[in-house]
Formats: structure tokens, sequence, C-alpha cells
């Protein structure tokens, strides 16, 4: 007996041993799994802070519990945790552990937290699964893990929280307080899946209206479960949503890509009031305690085919009649509630045969009654619309109806007769005879205040009338606070933009007497609930945030203009705003006591907005520049020790922070400054160069005709050199100063040897001594020398070096030079009295060449003269021979026509001769000419 005692006692012991051992002997294993698991197949980092591992909390099987585990993603989502919980549970047939494949039975999660997003480019933070490729690596390399098989029995989700955040739709949803769980033998073919899900909020926003907020939700659901056919069919199920009741038969089918859908479903017992709860948040107030009556019918059904070529048909039903509710302490209710709705699709690819018909909706508000139609076919290829609108709406009324939130109030009138037929491919094809639109839309004397908001907002006027092609807004003249706005234009494709989304294009003339941009800036929420006035003045300044889907064209005037605390005068131009972009085109503004032209755009389409701007500033107040704004103190400090004005040209590009404010590392651009007077006076740089110097008066100074061109690039802002006159004294500047006022400026002034240091006055006097004594001169250095100076440091402490060497080489320089002018001038003096000599001497050569050519050109002349004479004589006397010859006066005649040709003969070869002698002397003159002028051109020369 005691033997077999020892034996169970040790069986026990090593029993004991084994359940406290073999958790400890497969915990690596199973860390070890779930990591190399992850790196190999997941492009997001897994993280947790423990796993342990217990026999005793599930004998025999294994328990294992994962501690603050975290899943968060890399690349585009570096930093987005996808998933986090505070523990995972998972119970893990023990058995399987020893083979291939690891068994789940039961998974419990704690407080976890999903948060997904997909960008507008589909990129989905969910998808973390690395390539095939990667994977079929892994496999040829030899898989170190271990599988996994779903064998559940139950699982469970506790106080969790899901975000979804999908910028394809666009859509947002939040769920809050989320606990599911569920139950069933996964290891049928065919079974019920028991589960049981609530949430204490859920809020659903989709394309910027919500939906849903803070709703709650129940649902228990039974789910038969096929796995052979991988089919989904739903028993007894009820949704509460809000206070509604839902309930949904059917099956969903998914054994292949195609997914089977057949389901219907409809409202169980629900009345008005269980509909109004579902109204989107941003139109209805709480519901607690409304009366409310009337018929309401509710069903709908999804039915088809989805793959990636076909969407299932889909159909709804909405029938409310004789409805009528009324709020607590509200005087009024709304009465003879309306309304007829069916959508229906038929499967397809595009669901462009969907017909919507809203064939009644009626309902009046304190006898403001609202009348509304609507039917849409083709929404997709083609949109067909008939639409009637008929309201007639007292504001003030209306909250007699439905409460405001507390603070609220409005007050005025609307009026609204529009009526519209027709297909948007007329209106594309501007066929407007085949469309009908036509009405009004009058808004007048209306109020709203609210104490979410600093200003009241009132509409004293607004027409709009419309039209197949546009709507004309004909008068609009508003108060916000005490900003006014008057405005006219028109609006076109608006009907495109409501049907389809398209973006909106108008054309408007826009003025004010005074305007706040303040009001339409992003608020901090927290502080306006809390309405604490010092902390709302502490709040920086939000971004301005423009709408992206229009397409408006404003020819804008400001008397005044407020923009935080910069008061902005005369203020007109032109701006376009497109997409989330404003474009300014010769906006000229009166502030800072000058002048600002700005042309550009700014761009508020991304988190941080882009700015890209020119401007021209002329005669600005340095002072109230630096008072205005803080970056100009940043970028050109010495501006705060300045006083005088300034004229600048200035391109700007950079990135705005949440404060508007420049992103210092992405600014670039420049431009050029000039100023006809400045005074400086306190700027520690400027100190430190007197007392380098030793000339104090340059640290308090009036400088003259300043202008230089600078730069922003690589987080510095840069000076291209230029010269000014500090007290007398010439002064080039160039260099750069980074944003966090750095320096790193070389200054170079001509300085009066007087005001240099000791040193290097007594080596410009040994120097010119030594000069004087070797060539026997008599010299004097010039009473000025160039400096050089580099500032380094920062602005509060800068440091001024002096380079003398400079000064010293420049000095020498001087001193040979005057040598050489010295002596230059003595060789230049005995070079000059040679050259005139020369130059004598060729002179009197040259006359005697020109007087002996002349002598013989003129006797040329002569002796042609004479011979020429001779020969015309003995011409002219053969004439008057052969004319005397005659004896009769026919022969008179003959002889004498005879006679006179030969006279003439004679006088014509007389001009020859004496031409060619003058032709032939000029001949003469012009060689001895040329021989002169070089004579005189070589002793120039030498």
């Amino acid at each position: 007996m005691k033997k077999f005692f020892r034996i169970i006692v040790t069986l026990f012991a090593v029993l004991l041993i084994a359940i406290v051992a073999l958790p400890i002997a497969f915990k690596g294993k199973i860390i070890n799994a779930i990591k190399a698991a992850a790196n190999e197949q997941l492009t997001a980092v897994l993280a947790f802070d423990d796993v342990s591992v217990s026999l005793i909390r599930d004998f025999p099987n294994l328990n294992v519990r994962i501690d603050q585990l975290s899943l968060t993603g890399t690349g585009v989502f570096d930093g987005v945790q996808l998933l986090s919980a505070e523990r995972i549970g998972v119970t893990i047939d023990l058995m399987s552990i020893l083979g291939d494949t690891i068994a789940l039975r039961d998974i419990l999660i704690e407080s976890p937290s999903i948060d997904v997003r997909v960008l507008a480019d589909g990129t989905a933070n969910y998808d973390i699964m690395k390539p095939a490729a990667d994977s079929e690596q892994a496999e040829e390399q030899g898989d170190s893990t271990a599988s996994f098989a779903m064998n559940l029995r139950r699982y469970s989700i506790s106080n969790g929280a899901v975000h979804y955040d999908d910028a394809t739709f666009p859509m947002r949803l939040d769920i809050e307080g989320l606990n599911h769980s569920g139950a069933g033998d996964f290891t049928l073919d065919v079974f019920t899946l028991q589960t049981s899900t609530s949430a204490s909020r859920i809020d659903v926003v989709y394309d910027g209206i919500k939906y849903l907020r803070e709703a709650k939700a129940d649902l228990t659901a039974g789910i038969e479960i096929d796995n052979r056919t991988s089919t989904y069919s739903f028993k007894e199920n009820v949704l509460m949503l809000n206070r509604l009741p839902l309930k949904a038969n059917g099956w969903v089918a998914m054994p292949a890509d195609d997914i089977g859908i057949d389901l219907s479903f409809s409202s169980s017992g629900g009345d008005l009031v269980a509909l109004m709860s579902l109204i989107p948040a941003e139109f209805a107030s709480d519901l607690e305690g409304v009366e409310a009556s009337g018929s309401m019918a509710f069903n709908g059904f999804v039915k088809g085919t989805y793959n990636e070529n076909t969407m299932p048909g889909f159909g709804l039903n909405l029938d409310i009649r004789n409805g009528r509710f009324h709020y607590p302490d509200l005087p009024e209710s709304a009465e003879n509630i309306e309304i007829r709705m069916r959508v229906d699709a038929t499967e397809g690819i595009d669901n462009d045969a969907m017909t919507l018909d809203v064939d009644r909706f009626y309902l009046e508000l304190a006898n403001n009654p609202i009348d509304l139609r609507l039917k849409v076919r083709n929404p997709y290829s083609d949109p067909y619309v008939e639409a009637d609108a008929l309201a007639k709406i007292d504001f003030a009324k209306l909250a007699e109806v439905v409460p405001l939130e507390e603070g609220d109030q409005m007050a005025g009138n609307l009026n609204a007769n529009i009526h519209f037929k027709g297909r948007m491919s007329a209106l594309d094809e501007a066929r407007y005879d085949d469309v009908e639109c036509s009405g009004e839309l009058i808004v007048l004397d209306t109020r709203f205040e609210s104490e979410s908001t600093n200003d009241a907002v009132e509409v004293s006027a607004c027409y709009f009338r419309f039209s197949p092609q546009y709507a004309q807004l004909t008068q609009l003249d508003a108060q916000i606070g005490d900003a006014d706005l008057n405005a006219e234009g028109r609006i076109d494709n608006y009907i495109q933009y409501f049907v389809r989304d398209e973006l909106l294009h108008g054309q408007f003339k826009v003025k004010s007497r005074y305007f706040d941009l303040n009001a339409f800036m992003d608020a901090d929420e927290e502080a306006n609930e809390n309405n604490a006035e010092a902390e709302i003045e502490s709040q920086p300044l939000g971004v301005i945030r423009l709408p992206k889907n229009v397409d408006f064209t404003l020819d804008a005037r400001f008397d005044k203009l407020h923009y935080g605390s910069y008061d902005i005068s005369n203020a007109q131009g032109s701006m376009v705003i497109r997409e989330g972009v404003v474009e300014l085109r010769d906006m000229n503004l009166s502030m800072l006591d000058g002048v600002i032209t700005a042309n550009g755009s700014y761009d508020s389409r991304s988190e941080d907005p882009l700015l890209d701007m020119d401007f021209a500033l002329k005669r600005i107040d340095i002072q109230e520049a630096v008072n205005t704004f803080y970056t100009i103190e940043k970028m050109a400090p010495i501006a705060k020790s300045t006083t005088g004005k300034v004229t600048t040209t200035l391109g700007l590009r950079c990135t705005l922070n949440q404060e508007m404010m420049p992103i210092e590392e992405t600014i670039t651009g420049g431009g050029k400054l000039q100023t006809s007077q400045i005074h400086i006076e306190k700027f520690e740089p400027l100190n430190k160069v007197a007392a380098e110097l030793g000339i104090d008066r340059l640290a308090k100074q009036t400088i003259n005709d300043v202008n230089f061109t600078y730069r922003f690039e690589n987080g510095r802002v840069g000076v291209d050199p230029f010269t000014v006159q500090l007290e007398g004294i010439e002064t080039t500047i160039d260099g750069s100063m980074s944003f966090s006022q750095e320096l790193d400026y070389n200054v170079k002034m001509i300085v009066p040897v007087s005001a240099l240091p000791a040193n290097i006055s007594g080596t410009a006097s040994s120097l010119l001594t030594d000069i004087n004594q070797r060539f026997g001169s008599n010299l004097s250095v010039g009473t000025k020398l160039p400096v050089m100076l580099k500032i380094t440091g920062t602005v509060t402490n800068p440091v001024v070096k002096g380079n003398y060497g400079e000064a010293l080489k420049e000095q020498k320089e001087t001193l040979k030079e005057q040598v050489k002018e010295q002596i230059k001038e003595v060789i230049e003096d005995k070079i000059d009295d040679a050259k005139e000599a020369a130059i004598a001497r060729a002179r009197a050569e040259a006359d005697k060449v020109i007087n002996d050519a002349q002598k013989r050109a003129d006797r040329m002349v002569a002796d042609a003269t004479s011979a020429a004479n001779s020969v015309r004589n003995t011409a002219y006397n053969e004439a008057q021979r052969i004319e005397d010859s005659a004896k009769n006066p026919i022969e008179r005649v003959a002889k004498k026509t005879a006679a006179d040709k030969l006279r003439k003969e004679a006088d014509d070869a007389h001009k020859r001769a004496i031409d060619e002698a003058k032709k032939q002397a000029n001949a003469i003159m012009n060689e001895a000419n040329t021989r002169a002028d070089n004579l005189i051109r070589e002793a120039e020369n030498q």
C-alpha cells in the first residue's frame, strides 16, 4: 500500500511538474512562430509586451495570452496602428502543437482598436500581405512556422473601437463600445452561429454629411453556416438601430469569386419617431419625449450577384401617411406629413436602370408648407430628372416646431418655387429648348445666431432666378457680425452640380465696406464650447480652407478688410477660386502705410497649405511691417532696429503650417529692395563693427540710397554684393543669414588711414619713406584703405573679425602705382618732345613734296594749254580761208557750214587736251598729298 501511495504521489508530482513546465517549454516556440509568420508574410510591424502560456486555465488545452499587441503600418501609413489590443487570449489544442498544424479553439479580444484607412488612390493600410513572390521565396527557403487551423468553440470582442476612413467614397465610420460574441461548432459542415453585437456609439459621415451621430445599435442574430457551399443564411435576427427595429431574411453565398445575395429587410413595429431617429444628425435634434403618429411602411431587398462586372439589384420602399410629430415644450407641431418614395435597381454592371421616385414629400411646419417631388432615371449614363420644390418658410415659426441648440436663434422668410424637367445630355449639348427650368428662391430679412459662432448672420435680401443655363444671383445683401457683403453674378452648370456633383462654375462681383476674414478660419471646437475668452484669444490663427467643388471668379472690392490682427484698406482685384485653390490677379491692398500688389496662388487642398506669390510693396513703413508680420523680424532682424520706408519686389514660395506661418525649410524666392533713406540704431552686429574699427559713430546712423537683391534658399536669406555709405565710409556687403539668425556676412569698408589700427599706420609710413629715398620721389599714400570684416555668430551675439592684411597689401600696391605714375610722367615728357620734333621735320618735308608737285602740275597744264591754243588757232585760220574762197552766195553757204564744223572740231580738241592735262596734274597732286600725309603719320607713330 505504501508503495502504491508512493507511486501515486510520484505520478501526481510528475504531472504537476509537466503542467507547469510544458507552457514554459512551448512558450518560445509559440512566440517564434508568431513573430516569424508576421515577418515573413506582413509589411506591417507586429509588436507585443508579453506572452503568457498556461495549461491550468483551460486544461488540457493550452491557453495563450498576448498583452498590448499592436500592428503598425509602414510606408505611407508609417506610425498608423491598424490594430491594437490590451489583451488577446487564444485557446489552443495542446496535441496540435506537436504536429504541423496549430488548432485554435477560442479567441477572446479585450479592448481592441481598429483603424482602417483607404486613400483617394485606393491604397489601404489593411493591405499588409507581402507580394506572392516573397511568399514563394519563403516557401523555397523552408517554412519555419507552424500553420493555424480554425476549430473554434467561441470568440468574442469586448469594449472595441473601430475607425474606418475611406477617401474613395468618401466615407468615415466610427464605432465605440463595440461588444461582439459568437458561438458555434465550426468543425461541422452545417451549423448555426449564434451572435450578439452591441455598440454604444456609431458615427457615419458620407460626403461631408453626418448621417448618424451617437447612434446606438443592438443585434441578435442566428446565422446558419454551410461550409460545403459557403452559404450564410440569416435566421432569427433583430437589429435595433437607435429606435428603429429592423429584421432581415435571406442568404449570402460565397462559393467562389462571385457573391450571391438574396436578402430582404423590413421594419417590424416601428413608428414615425423610430424613423426620425435615423434622420442625419446634421438635420435633427434629440427625439426624447417627441409625440408622433402616422402609419409607416418600410421595406427593401438586395438580390443578385456581386463581382467585378455585376452589381446586385436592390429596392427600397418608404410610405408614410397622416404623419405628425410634436416636440415637448414647443408650441407648434409638424402636421400632414406624407412621404411616398421608391428606389428600384435591377441587377447589372452599373445600376444605370435604377429609378428613384419621390411621388410625395409634404409636411407643414407650423403652417409653413414644404412640398417636394422628384423623379430620376438613368442616373449614370444620361440622368433624366423631374423635380418640383415649393416652400414658404417663416424661420421664426420653424424654431417653434424643431428645437434649436441652446442659444441659437433664427428669423426671416424663405420662398421657393422651382421646377425642372429634362435630361443632362440636353444641358451638356446646350439644347436648352429641350429642358424646362424656371423659378426663384427669395430670402428676406433673415437672421441666424448661434453660441457656436461669434457673429450673427443676416441676409436682408437674396434673389435667385433659375433658367436651364444658369442661376442668376440678382442681389445679395448680407451682414456677418460687423462685416457686410454685397454680391451679384451667376452660377453655371448648377444642375449638373446637384445631379452629378460636377464642378460648380460662377462669376461674381463682390464688394464690402468692411469684411472680417477671421470668421471663416478653422476654430478650436473645445475653446468655442468652453467659451473662455482668454483661451479663445490665445488660439493661433487657423488655416483658411477653400471649397474644393467650385470654380468661381470674383471681382472683389473691400474698403476695409480684417485678417488676424491686420487691418487692410482699399483691397481690390480679381480672385479665382478653383478646387481649393485661390489665384490672386492684380490684388491691390493699402496697408502698413503703403501699397501692396499681389499676384499668385494659395493652395489649401493639402494639410499644410502652399503659397506661391509675387508681391510688389511700395513705400511700406518698416516698423509697422515688423509689428504686423512676425516673419519680417525673423527673416530680416535688422528691421526691428530700423525706421523708414522701403519699396521691394518679393517672390515667395513656401508651405504654411497650421498657424498660417511659413515652414522655414520650404521657403524659396527672393527679390529687390530699395529705400531712399533709413535710420539704424541699436543693431548689435553694427555695434560690434563700430567697436572693431573704433569708429563709434557707425553704431547709430542714417543711410541713403539702399538698393540690393536678396534670395531665399536652403533655409537662408542671402544678399548679393551691394554698396552703401556708412557715415561717409564706402561699404560693400554680401553674405547670408539662416532663419535661425546665424550670420555669415562679408563686409568691405574703405576706411580712412587715420582710423586704422596703429600697426597699419606705422607700416604705411615706413614703406612711404623707403620708396621716396630710393626713387628720389615725393610720394604720399591715399587717405583711405580697404578693410575686410567677417561677421559670424548670431544676431544677438555677433562675432566680428577684421582682416587688416588686405589693407596693408592694398597700401603697398597703391604706393607702387604712385611710383610707376611718377616715372611714367618723366618718360612721357621726353617722348612728347621727340615726337613734336619728328612731326615738325615731317611737315617741312611734306610741304616741300607738295610744293614741288604743284609746280610740276602747273607747268603741265600751261604747256598743254599753249599747245592746244596753237592747234586751235591753225584750225580757225583754215576755216576762215575756206569761207573766204566762196565765189557766189550758194557756194558761200556751203563753205560756211564746212568752216563752222572745222571750228567746232578744233574747240573740242582744245578742251580735251586741257582736261587731260588737268587730270594728270591732279594725279601728281594726289600722289604728293598721300606721300606728305604718310610722312606726318610715320612721325606721329614713332
